[in-house]
């Protein structure tokens, strides 16, 4: 599941531990629109496929989803709603800052970067209760108590609090050109409504890079529907609190791609089985 579009030019910040020298900036690379959308019309993802595509799938007038090619992602931006109006226009705008982006390392070594998501994130002290129910064809887990101490915190001091978290599969932001197996994005919402996103990469488990138990735990309950399946999950170790990340300004990955979105994405990879 990827977004319908790819914008202009994004302001990208990078942190990290260290504080070398020689750190691989990450640049921003303009995808081609065509070759963005080209990609998302392939296969539909595992965790997507786990069901069957629900009624928003439906070519009902101002619905979109994935599995019908009239409301896909290729077609987001040219939906209409009852009135002929676009629905989402942002989705098929080329000039606006629209996520995912590519994020390419110009230098192969060294660290400049300062400070860790732990700077920047507020975990709660305590299990958090996520509801799982089925959004547009894909499982959503939301919690069941917005006060739940979760946050992201801006350097300004503005503060997002957690709201609920989802999949894509393959990962939507790329590295170098690469998308990882999948991407997490932890929803934060402000009190004035405006949204922060923590993304995390992930690659298939391995030896080296075990299988996270949190996130095992979410995907035991992908096929749930109507929020009456509950998983209780500490949210603090569904991240590495110590890594590095990179930051920048964009727009939600779904209609209706709404910009102005705070992004950081952890630096490095978890693992999945």
């Amino acid at each position: 599941s990827v977004v319908a579009s790819f914008g202009g030019p994004v302001a990208v910040r990078a942190s990290s531990v260290s504080s070398s020298s020689n750190d691989p900036k990450p640049a921003l690379v303009r995808i081609p629109r065509s070759s963005r959308r080209a990609m998302l019309a392939a296969p539909v993802s595992i965790v997507i496929a786990t069901r069957a595509p629900d009624s928003a799938d439906a070519s009902a007038p101002g619905e979109w989803g994935y599995a019908d090619f009239s409301n896909g992602p290729l077609r987001w931006g040219d939906i209409l709603d009852a009135d002929g109006k676009a629905s989402y226009p942002a989705c098929g705008c080329a000039a606006c800052q629209q996520s995912p982006i590519d994020l390419v390392r110009t230098a192969s070594r060294g660290n400049v970067r300062v400070g860790s998501l732990a700077e920047r994130l507020v975990a709660p002290d305590k299990p958090v209760t996520l509801a799982v129910s089925q959004k547009h064809g894909t499982p959503n887990y939301v919690a069941t108590d917005r006060a739940n101490g979760a946050a992201v915190v801006a350097p300004d001091g503005a503060r997002y609090d957690f709201d609920s978290l989802h999949f894509h599969t393959p990962a939507e932001n790329t590295v170098d050109g690469v998308a990882n197996a999948m991407e997490m994005h932890m929803v934060h919402i402000s009190p004035a409504g405006d949204v922060a996103v923590l993304g995390v990469l992930f690659r298939h488990a391995d030896a080296d890079s075990p299988a996270n138990a949190e996130v095992t735990k979410l995907l035991a309950k992908i096929a749930a529907e109507g929020g009456r399946e509950k998983v209780r999950v500490n949210l603090g170790s569904l991240y590495d609190s110590s890594a590095g990340f990179w930051e920048w300004t964009g727009s939600l990955t779904t209609p209706p791609c709404s910009g102005n979105v705070r992004w950081l994405l952890q630096k490095g990879t978890s693992g999945v089985s």
